[in-house]
């Protein structure tokens, strides 16, 4: 390898690291100031915590109090918001590290190309905002990520410590947010079904043993008052499919990837475009209109640029039959979607609850065409790269000129 190769890979990997730093120098927040607001008015219970006050969090989030019990232990020693947010984002992270460490787990042959796909999300708007204003979802989307290493890591192990550290993050993950709890499907479905009896059972016992803390917050505190659900299901599946949309054409942007997608439009019968159809009139029928700054990319381009709901609702129409082609193409890719539209399910669906934890999740849950098709190709790899940039830019055009900040949409 010659040193202009060697000089280009660094540059590859300096670019987001260094960018990364200077947004939190200058307390960027490409969530257009949701992320900032959201620390401000959490960082009372982290106070809370760091004076032993142990019984108010749910004054001021409606989460499990894990991400805010591990920032007060920084700020009762440093008693300083700056130093609190610096141990923060250097723990932030260990997420390209993680992420490189989770893919090579299960491509091998391809660890500069799993590393380089794990710098790229160092350009993620929503990650930057979560890394630079403490955000309990990037807590626990870190600790999900330690909790999948190990469980892949005991795939090839019959040593039952690294079953127990999965489940034992895994439990962290969901203390930091309870929404990941539903992340114990998938590794207790893949559990039961490739261990023993006597080892499952084992498995399961941990699991029980780390939910005695969550009842406890649950029955003791208000903070299952405060766990909202939806009651306007059209706009739910709507929206979460318009942003998976765009998460996925991180993936669709490969040429392989998309043929395929395009080859299973091709072949649909006619009575499924029916019923898609049908299905997606009756969402539009009774979908009501929710006024919030919420609602993710499409929502944002589709109200500032066109002034109405039209590209949100192509989006998330084509969301949902990429998500039905899925189940009949890669039902790997079509349950970590189903999961992750359970983490989203709240009166209000942000880009945070899909960014960047649905594109991480495709490339490390498991073996799939999508991250194949990117993680073995060195020139996929970088165009994944190239469009994690692009996006970055774009985010950061719009929060300088503020184009969408507090977009609020009435009809």
């Amino acid at each position: 390898m010659t040193s202009t190769h060697i000089s280009k890979k660094v540059i590859l990997i300096l670019i987001p690291i260094l960018s990364l730093i200077f947004g939190f120098l200058i307390e960027e927040d490409l969530s257009t100031g949701g992320s900032r607001i959201d620390f401000i008015r959490t960082f009372p219970a982290v106070i809370n915590f760091s004076n032993f006050i142990f019984n108010t969090t749910h004054e001021y989030t409606r989460h499990f109090p894990l991400h805010y019990f591990l920032l007060s232990i920084p700020q009762s020693i440093f008693n300083s918001i700056f130093i609190t947010k610096l141990i923060y984002f250097l723990f932030s992270l260990l997420l390209p590290f993680l992420v490189y460490l989770n893919i090579s787990k299960l491509y091998p042959n391809q660890k500069f190309n799993s590393l380089i796909i794990g710098m790229s999300l160092l350009f993620l708007p929503f990650y930057r905002a979560s890394s630079i204003w403490p955000n309990a979802h990037l807590t626990a989307l870190i600790f999900l990520l330690f909790a999948n290493y190990f469980y892949t890591v005991s795939l090839d192990s019959k040593n039952f410590v690294y079953k127990f550290l999965n489940i034992f993050f895994l439990s962290l993950s969901t203390y930091s947010m309870q929404s990941y709890a539903v992340f114990f499907i998938f590794y207790l479905t893949h559990y039961y079904k490739n261990n023993s009896i006597n080892s499952f059972l084992g498995i399961l016992f941990f699991c029980i043993i780390f939910s005695f803390p969550g009842f406890y917050i649950l029955l003791d505190t208000s903070i299952s008052s405060k766990l909202d659900f939806t009651n306007n299901l059209s706009y739910t599946v709507i929206t979460n499919f318009s942003i998976i949309f765009f998460c996925l054409l991180f993936f669709l942007i490969n040429k392989n990837n998309f043929i395929e997608i395009k080859k299973s439009i091709i072949s649909l019968k006619k009575y499924e475009i029916i019923i898609l159809l049908l299905l997606f009139s009756f969402l539009l029928f009774t979908y009501e209109n929710f006024s919030t700054s919420g609602g993710g990319f499409f929502y944002k381009i589709s109200n500032f640029v066109f002034h109405n709901n039209l590209l949100f609702y192509l989006t998330g129409f084509l969301g949902l039959v990429i998500f039905y082609l899925l189940y009949k193409i890669d039902r790997d890719i079509f349950y970590i979607i189903l999961l992750i539209n359970f983490t989203a399910i709240g009166y209000a669906t942000s880009q945070k609850y899909f960014e960047p934890t649905l594109i991480i999740l495709i490339f490390v849950l498991n073996k799939n065409f999508f991250s194949k098709n990117l993680v073995s190709s060195n020139f996929n790899t970088l165009i994944f790269y190239m469009l994690s940039f692009t996006y970055f830019v774009i985010a950061l055009i719009n929060n300088n000129y503020e184009l969408s900040k507090g977009l609020i949409i009435n009809y």
